[in-house]
Formats: structure tokens, sequence, C-alpha cells
């Protein structure tokens, strides 16, 4: 008998565990976009996104960025970002991966250079992906 509640229990918790659906880091971020009509930026999750930007947008780079928390201290991630000279800067977007949204401070979009600055709260870190983009005008 002791051995069928055994069976039992490990079955009921076999079960839990293939019933418990982990989300995708994809899934568990939140997207921010910076463009001309929304130049202080807009939260949107990355469906919403990909349905508004998918193909309009071409991708000039990317980076991924990680930085531990340290309690007690403010952590900061910067990025800079030149094209070339007649290449003019649309949007960029910055995913946040299971943070808070840090403060995003952003230099204005339509020149050939972007500066982003990603501040967490003190003694949080960073998860994040930083994309900058050109319009496609075609």
């Amino acid at each position: 008998m002791k051995s069928f509640m055994i069976i039992v229990v490990l079955s009921a918790l076999a079960a839990c565990y293939d019933a418990a659906v982990v989300p995708r880091e994809q899934e568990m971020s939140e997207v921010i976009v910076f463009d001309e009509k929304s130049p202080n930026g807009m939260v949107l999750s990355r469906a919403d996104f990909n349905a508004r930007y998918g193909r309009i947008s071409i991708l000039l780079s990317e980076s991924k960025d990680f930085v531990p928390a340290v309690e007690g201290q403010q952590q900061s991630v910067t990025k800079v970002y030149r094209a070339e000279s007649d290449i003019k800067i649309g949007m960029t977007v910055v995913y946040t991966y299971l943070s808070h949204l840090p403060e995003i401070i952003h230099s204005p979009l339509g020149k050939n250079y972007v500066e982003i600055t990603l501040i967490p709260r003190v003694g949080q870190g960073l998860n994040t992906q930083i994309q900058i983009y050109r319009r496609s005008y075609n």
C-alpha cells in the first residue's frame, strides 16, 4: 500500500510539472519604441510591435546587455551609434526582460547619431536588448 501511495504522489507531481507552462523570455519582455510618432517612447507588447513595425524598418544595430544587480548601487548601460552621414535613424527599440522599466535617456531621432542610456532603480540590474532602425521607404 505504501508503494502505491508513493506512485500516486509521484504521478501527481509529474502531472503538475508537465502542466506548468513557463513563458519564454521573449514573452516576458516589454518593448519601448521611440519613433517620430512617439519621441518620448511608447510601451508595447511584442505582438503589437511585430504587427505594427515588422516590415517597415531596416535594422542598423543591435546589442544585448546584461548588467547584474548590485545592492545599494545604481547601474547603467549606454549605447552610442553613429551611421553614415546619409542615413537617418528613425526608430530605436528597447526590450527589457524580467525587470522593471528603466529610466531611458534618449537623444533626438532623425540624425545619423543616437545615444541611449538605460538606468534601473538602485539595487536592480538590467537585462535588455537595444535595436536601432532606419525607416524603409519602399
